[in-house]
């Protein structure tokens, strides 16, 4: 016998995926909302951002308003 070309339906590559995957965690629909968060993460970063430089320009609030949260022991 040759060499095993693998499933060659739909049906046998499903079949094939689900005897594979053993958690959900690396399913294109996980990575995919993964990448989702992540977007949705960085862009209220950012907006968060632009509200701080807004803020600081309206004289609203200082530059060095994070320094207020750092721990004591922290330079």
């Amino acid at each position: 016998g040759g060499k095993s070309t693998g499933p060659r339906t739909e049906e046998g590559r499903a079949r094939i995926a689900a005897a594979q995957t053993t958690h959900g965690r690396l399913t294109k629909e996980a990575r995919a909302e993964a990448k989702r968060r992540a977007q949705v993460g960085r862009e209220i970063r950012a907006e968060l951002k632009e509200i701080e430089r807004w803020a600081m320009s309206e004289g609203l609030l200082d530059r060095d308003w994070k320094d207020q949260f750092k721990p004591s022991n922290q330079p």
